[in-house]
């Protein structure tokens, strides 16, 4: 089925409003407990990027730190960058090379597709006036944010089409990532779209799986001295009943490389699911969070379904 431009923005939109309440629980993997995550739509005006009203750094560095962020910084273990600068290690792992992630099976949101973006070039790299690249979005995998008035404010989160970070030397049109992205405390995400439990599987179990790479900043550390402050740190979120109050959460802490998270929760009575992908950065920092490569299998006993297409046109078919 394949929705045209206009019809996938809306969707979009209409999903993500809708996780104001079923993201609610959001709050407890952030620190700030209210208000809820709002929707983000395109912000033509102000931009993301120069921000418009940025938090004072005594502010941020005075609040106090969620215990994820403290667990961030100690998983570092006191690694600096690889070299000065450097926030992405080039050194090979199972999983990818330098800015390369290696392909993965089963996936169901690769986030390739240029033409699946929302913001998308257009007529010799001019912009759509209509659209935003500080608030790009999926295929209804929708942004949204926590948004205090203070210490978080949503307006200062970018979500963007990643095209180097992931592809590697395989960049090009049709290869990219998502990215979210602030120089200022956020705690925010893409969430997916409400996916049906297949029938045969309820009262079963919803594995969920996806890459992530955090920039690693190190933030006031020095090569072959001191550990810098390593705050910012990943999530994966899983809701069993795409309306309900409550995601069960897994976090990612490895930077400068891409690795993945994986959680497996009980459906229930749920008859479908939402997936939370999420960056969270308590303190001013350059803090940088990609993630690609999404899987999902249903299982039930000894049955397994992987989903071949888990974006808003797999899910409505």
């Amino acid at each position: 089925m394949t929705l045209n431009r206009s019809r996938r923005i809306l969707l979009a939109l209409v999903l993500a409003a809708a996780m104001l309440v079923p993201a609610a629980i959001v709050s407890a993997a952030t620190g700030p407990a209210t208000p809820p995550p709002i929707a983000i739509g395109p912000r033509l005006k102000p931009h993301a990027i120069p921000h418009t009203d940025v938090v004072n750094v005594y502010t941020a560095i005075n609040a106090p730190l969620p215990p994820q962020a403290l667990e961030a910084n100690l998983a570092d273990g006191g690694r600096t960058q690889e070299k000065p600068g450097r926030g992405i290690r080039q050194t090979a792992t199972g999983i990818g090379l330098g800015t390369t992630l290696y392909s993965t099976p089963n996936v169901c949101n690769n986030f390739n597709t240029a033409d699946n973006w929302a913001a998308k070039g257009v007529d010799n790299n001019k912009w759509d006036a209509d659209s935003d690249i500080y608030t790009d979005w999926y295929m209804g995998w929708a942004p949204f944010a926590i948004n205090d008035g203070g210490l978080y404010q949503a307006k200062n989160v970018v979500f963007s089409r990643e095209r180097v970070v992931g592809p590697g030397d395989d960049h090009g049109p049709n290869q990219n990532s998502a990215k979210i992205y602030s120089g200022q405390p956020y705690a925010a995400g893409f969430g997916s779209p409400i996916i049906p439990v297949p029938a045969g599987f309820e009262g079963g179990q919803v594995m969920v799986s996806a890459n992530y790479l955090i920039w690693d900043h190190d933030q006031g550390g020095k090569e072959g001295g001191k550990d810098g402050l390593d705050y910012d740190w990943a999530s994966l979120g899983v809701k069993a009943g795409a309306a309900s109050d409550q995601a069960h959460y897994v976090n990612g802490y490895v930077r400068g490389e891409w690795s993945i998270m994986s959680h497996t929760i009980d459906l229930g009575y749920a008859h479908d699911v939402m997936v939370l992908l999420q960056g969270h950065s308590p303190i001013v920092a350059n803090s940088n969070i990609f993630f690609d490569n999404v899987t999902i299998a249903f299982m039930h006993g000894d049955k397994v379904h992987y989903l071949s297409d888990c974006t808003l046109e797999g899910t409505v078919k």
